[in-house]
Formats: C-alpha cells, sequence, structure tokens
C-alpha cells in the first residue's frame, strides 16, 4: 500500500486499502490490524471501531470513516497500518514514508 488519496470532507465511504509484502498480498489470518491516522500537525485521530479486515488471505483492511473524521483543516492525513502477529511481532505499512489522504473542503 502506498500513495495518496483524494476525498472530500465529511466522506464515510468506505476506505479500502491492500497490504503487500515484497510484491505479494500479506496473509493477515490471525493477526491484529490498527490504523494509525494522524492529522497534519501530528495528532492523532481515533479509529477505534472504524477498521475492519475483510480478506484477511489478500491482504485487504477498510476503513469506515466517522463524519467528523476526514476534515480539509485537518489534511493532508497520514496513514500507516500497525499489523500484529500472534507472538506479537508488529509490522508497519508502510514501511517508508507514509501514505497521505488529502481531504478538500465541500
Amino acid at each position: 500500500m502506498s500513495g495518496d488519496f483524494e476525498i472530500v470532507e465529511g466522506w464515510t465511504g468506505d476506505l479500502d486499502f491492500q497490504l503487500n509484502a515484497d510484491g505479494s498480498p500479506q496473509n493477515l489470518t490471525g493477526m491484529t490490524v490498527e490504523l494509525i491516522l494522524k492529522k497534519s500537525d501530528g495528532e492523532p485521530i481515533d479509529t477505534a471501531g472504524d477498521v475492519s479486515v475483510f480478506d484477511a488471505v489478500e491482504g485487504k483492511v477498510r476503513y469506515s470513516p466517522d463524519p467528523a473524521e476526514l476534515q480539509s483543516g485537518a489534511s493532508p492525513l497520514t496513514v500507516r497500518w500497525k499489523v500484529t502477529d500472534g507472538v506479537g511481532k508488529i509490522v508497519y505499512w508502510p514501511s517508508g514514508a507514509a501514505a497521505t489522504i488529502h481531504v478538500h473542503p465541500i
């Protein structure tokens, strides 16, 4: 997963991402996935309850934002996924520069 995303303020539609390792989908079976979403000033956005794995074998995760989470005044937002396996090892996607969500006013 990488890149930039462009959306409009107040967006509540699902945002889907695919996590890959070495060019192939990361199997997320048995793993815990969290979204680390931060405003442009570095303040975290609470995404608890808004994240799901909808295809573990293909590494597909979904963020279902609440109406107040994606505001243009906080843009650009940085996106990073934290994945913890069954023995507690943690890996982040992307491992390089964070992906971004650019939020535009209505």
